[in-house]
């Protein structure tokens, strides 16, 4: 009995050292993993990966049988979540369809305070993990203590062939249903720091991943190889300042491309059958396409002012600005042009240049706004909501509107001769003009 005794101390002994080793590994692989170095990562990922097969080792076959998957793709990049109890691998495949620069994915439903995971190859083989957040639409910068930190997988992660992947361990946190966002860039950063410079994504958006499927050892390691990807879910609500620039969208193509071009077409389609066209030209171009146009742009300048960037940043908005601008210009011309008359006008009675520099002028700033607002959907909004691009559908409705516009315009150009006849001094008698609801009090000198 006296011999069995040591025995039992030292098998309790060695359970205990087993124990709290297991405890310190976890610590240390979560500071050298994220500053992304692949000396350092390699180190923290073997820590990491002995804590996981050792916990694993005690108990294989449950560890097997309680991790659930599931993978999301999307045009230029797979996501894989792979749940184990208290720790979650993360892996990002390129689908091969663009150049690889960087990839990322982040804890949320929109950029903006939602801790993030950058990951791109460097050049000597390496691979960077950088953790960043952002309080708005821009560039994201280094957490120096996220909220979880995220521990490469050197083991999950491949460089080679046309679909490179980026596999990373972090804290399960939630459920196996996690709203994430993701980005995808085609430019590396050329620079191994966690806080290297990134050019601007070509894709992201919110999606959501269900990570509740059972794992098993048979299925792929790939994410753009398993047969039960979904594709993303991007039906994630808008956020505040995303609804913000739908209203400033919506404002703006209402008064540059429906409320101009209809007082264009009224005036040029009109104006040899009344003398009332001038008011309704007034009307649309004026008191009802200003108030709209501007509460456009005012909503404009305040969502980007909110976001916290800078008001002339890119094309889009500083052609915004310049539209709105020349819009107001264009409608003082015309004002004045209806008010007052050259003295040589007097006398001739001939339409004054200005009318014809009226009329071009307006024709530019409606050819403008079509410009304008094609960057906006095409360009502008998902670089600026972080959200996927705008249905091909819109720019089917864009082009057939471009061409619709023009030819209407330019096919009421076929009343020109009549109404240079009716402008003509001396061609018709006041009885002739009466008889077709006109008067010879200069009718032409309210043309524009």
């Amino acid at each position: 009995m006296r011999s069995v005794l040591p025995l039992l101390a030292l098998g309790l002994s060695s359970l205990v050292v087993a124990k709290d080793g297991g405890g310190h590994g976890k610590d240390d692989t979560g500071n050298d993993a994220y500053y992304g170095s692949t000396s350092s990562t390699s180190s923290a990922t073997t820590s990491t990966a002995t804590g996981t097969t050792v916990s694993g080792a005690a108990s294989s076959s449950n560890s097997t049988s309680s991790a659930t998957k599931g993978t999301v793709c999307e045009t230029y990049m797979c996501i894989t979540g792979v749940v184990n109890g208290s720790a979650t691998t993360y892996t990002m495949q390129s689908t091969g369809k663009a150049n690889l620069g960087w990839m990322a994915m982040g804890f949320g439903q929109t950029m903006a305070n939602s801790p993030m995971v950058i990951m791109w190859s460097n050049s000597n083989g390496s691979i960077t993990l950088s953790q960043r957040q952002s309080s708005s639409e821009v560039m994201p910068t280094v957490v120096s203590s996220p909220p979880r930190v995220a521990t490469l997988d050197t083991s999950g992660s491949d460089l080679t062939g046309s679909t490179p992947k980026f596999s990373f361990t972090i804290e399960t946190s939630g459920g196996t249903s996690q709203s994430i966002i993701w980005a995808f860039g085609t430019t590396n950063p050329d620079d191994a720091s966690v806080s290297a410079n990134l050019v601007q994504h070509i894709d992201s958006g919110p999606t959501t991943i269900d990570m509740s499927t059972p794992a098993s050892s048979s299925d792929t390691s790939d994410p753009v190889s398993d047969p039960n990807a979904s594709s993303g879910n991007n039906d994630t609500p808008l956020q505040p300042y995303q609804k913000m620039i739908v209203a400033h969208a919506i404002l703006c193509t209402v008064g540059f491309l429906i409320l101009l071009p209809g007082g264009a077409l009224l005036a040029r389609y009109t104006r040899t059958f009344t003398n009332a066209w001038f008011g309704g030209h007034w009307v649309f171009q004026f008191a009802l396409a200003g108030p709209v146009i501007t509460a456009g742009v005012i909503l404009g300048i305040d969502t980007v002012a909110k976001e916290g960037q800078p008001q002339l940043a890119d094309f889009h908005k500083r052609l915004g600005i310049a539209l709105w601008i020349l819009f107001y210009v264009q409608c003082v011309l015309g004002y004045v042009i209806h008010r007052w008359k050259p003295a040589s006008f007097a006398v001739t009675k001939k339409r004054p240049v200005q009318n014809y520099g009226h009329a071009v002028f307006g024709l530019l700033i409606i050819g403008l706004a079509f410009a304008e607002v094609r960057s906006g959907f095409h360009d502008e909004w998902p670089a600026f909501s972080g959200r996927p691009p705008i249905s091909n559908a819109a720019n089917i409705v864009w082009y057939v509107w471009v061409v619709l516009i023009p030819v209407l315009y330019f096919a009421g150009l076929a009343l020109l001769p009549k109404q240079f006849g009716q402008e003509r001094p001396g061609k018709k008698t006041q009885s002739d003009c009466a008889q077709d609801g006109y008067t010879d009090e200069p009718r032409y000198s309210d043309r524009s």
